[in-house]
């Protein structure tokens, strides 16, 4: 079941280097399943009641796969790392935990899901889902919300088509979360 009061909005924007313009893409909200994964979204509305996204950026975007995103403390800008709410606070060192489970499907477009770390552990960084199927993700990513609107997904749809750098996607022209909260 989907959490009523749980929805989170990041707003995004990129900037072109030809332009040095920030240009304001809209918000992305997101409805959370917190009853099927409690402690995955506990992490995730603390981070953004905390405004932590803002400033992070996607950091890959694969079109017709996904665009990954939330790498929080990670200055590198590729997504290595990234900081969890169970993170002592003020520190630079990084808490993973253990997804609740891996019982939603990847079935739908908009899905949200944890990225792992090697060791299977996850933290603040997360990927969206921009196919309607990905059941290569199924058992592997912990699936634990979709974004809500078709307004929200046309941001992401625009932001599957931002021109990337191979080999690793990353965006030629940052794309960053300027700000998250809770509606």
């Amino acid at each position: 079941a989907m959490a009523a009061a749980a929805a989170a909005a990041a707003a995004v924007a990129s900037s072109s280097s030809n332009r040095q313009q920030l240009q304001k893409k809209g918000r992305i909200n997101i409805g959370l399943y917190g009853e099927v994964m409690p402690k995955t979204v506990e992490n995730f509305v603390t981070l953004c009641k905390q405004n932590a996204y803002a400033g992070t950026s996607f950091y890959r975007i694969i079109s017709d796969y996904s665009i990954q995103g939330g790498a929080i403390g990670d200055t590198s800008g590729s997504g290595k790392t990234g900081r969890s709410s169970f993170s002592a606070s003020g520190t630079s060192t990084t808490t993973t935990f253990e997804p609740d489970n891996f019982n939603i499907r990847h079935s739908k477009r908009g899905m949200l899901s944890m990225v792992k770390d090697k060791a299977g552990g996850v933290d603040s960084r997360f990927f969206i889902q921009v196919k309607e199927d990905a059941g290569w993700a199924d058992d592997r990513y912990a699936a634990f919300g979709i974004v809500l609107d078709d307004e929200s997904l046309a941001i992401v749809e625009a932001l599957e088509k931002v021109p990337v750098q191979p080999p690793k996607n990353n965006p030629k022209d940052p794309v960053q979360i300027v700000a998250s909260g809770i509606l």
